[in-house]
């Protein structure tokens, strides 16, 4: 299981752009680089204003001289010092991810950015290239991958216990733009409303991505086709709240995505459900230490959290032993983790596989949603991918 034993590595200097006050997001990614204590935070920018920057900044326990107003600044400023970031974690609206990753991997910064990846095809292929040719590690925050009873169930499938997966199901009821007016729409959803920010479906963006890379985790399978209805149930909203998806797999099984922001009361009841000719799992983020797994013509069985019969790749995301909850927080941790662990293969010249999810991840996502988008614009004509 995971600590915070260094075993000599050195730790490695993170800075942050985004995440600012009040933001919850941004106080997870801090949160989660700081769990299994493999980084050292000294820089960011946390607003544009250099004074509210700075008070951010020092408030976390940065100094006031390596608390920037603007990225370009850090960047040119940071590769300067011998004592400058080698990573860097993004918390933007994703219409801006392209532009600050660049301006780092040029100082051969490794990345790891909130999803999605960007908001535009474009601007994810152009990153890919960019990570490929400076050769640094670039990590994706798809934390519910994280989960170790979510990576329990993919070694379930991989080891074919269920046998030929034939359904997937995954669901992520929200309901946080249920009651919102159309004259509040502005001050809640902000930059939200923005395509050149977000993307082309402000649902496909937030947590379509999310769903999307979850079913591919977890299977290892991958869309060939899409058919989707994409819209708002809110004649309130401007953006889409909805979003029903219908896929078609490469191994020739059917999928089926509902994602939704309009679901009154929901919270976060992120779910997978994957069927095969000899089994079944599922998985329940409200219940995240357990995973049922049920083999043809036998009862279900509940298969706990660091229990004796857990796969290594479960346990080693675990820290803590079985009957104490773990969640969404630990999971977070983990893929900041896998990301220094990565960094320090790479600095090694070492041969390794990624753990964590990676641009390859992040392109697939943003092609998906936009393929998704065509989809519904056509009367949920099937799109290939």
């Amino acid at each position: 299981m995971r600590n915070d034993e260094l075993k000599g590595r050195p730790k490695i200097k993170i800075g942050f752009v985004g995440g600012g006050p009040n933001s919850f997001i941004g106080y997870s990614h801090r949160l989660a680089a700081r769990f299994d204590n493999r980084f050292e935070f000294v820089a960011g920018v946390f607003s544009r204003d250099i004074n509210k920057s700075r008070k951010f900044g020092t408030s976390l326990g940065l100094d006031t001289q390596r608390c920037y107003d603007d990225y370009f600044l850090m960047a040119k400023q940071e590769s300067k010092r011998t004592d400058g970031i080698e990573a860097l974690g993004i918390m933007t609206p994703s219409g801006d991810h392209y532009k600050i990753a660049k301006a780092f991997i040029q100082n051969k910064v490794h990345i790891i950015s909130d999803k999605p990846l960007t908001a535009t095809v474009d601007d994810a292929i152009k990153l890919e290239k960019i990570v490929k040719k400076h050769k640094i590690v670039f990590a994706l925050t798809h934390n519910y991958s994280a989960y170790p009873m979510l990576r329990e169930a993919k070694s379930i499938i991989e080891k074919g216990k269920i046998g030929k997966v034939m359904l997937i199901n995954v669901e992520y009821p929200q309901g946080y733009t249920v009651g919102i007016k159309k004259k509040e729409e502005a001050s809640i959803l902000k930059w939200r409303l923005d395509k050149n920010m977000c993307g082309p479906s402000m649902i496909l963006s937030e947590i379509g991505t999310h769903a999307y890379h979850l079913l591919r985790y977890v299977t290892n399978l991958e869309v060939k086709e899409v058919a989707a209805e994409v819209t708002s149930l809110s004649s309130e909203l401007t953006v889409d709240d909805n979003a029903f998806l219908l896929l078609r797999m490469n191994n020739n099984s059917r999928g089926s995505i509902w994602i939704s922001s309009a679901a009154t009361g929901g919270e976060n009841g992120l779910k997978i459900r994957v069927y095969g000719n000899k089994g079944s799992v599922e998985w329940y983020q409200d219940d995240p230490n357990h995973l049922k797994f049920t083999e043809l013509g036998e009862p279900t069985k509940i298969i706990t959290r660091a229990s004796k019969t857990v796969s290594n790749l479960s346990l080693q995301s675990s820290r803590v032993a079985a009957g104490h909850p773990e969640g969404f927080f630990e999971a977070f941790a983990n893929i900041y983790t896998e990301f220094a662990d990565s960094i320090q293969k790479r600095k090694k010249n070492k041969k390794f596989n990624y753990v964590h999810p990676t641009i390859k991840d992040g392109v697939k996502g943003i092609k998906f949603i936009f393929a998704a988008k065509k989809s519904s614009d056509q009367n949920s004509k099937w799109i290939k991918l």
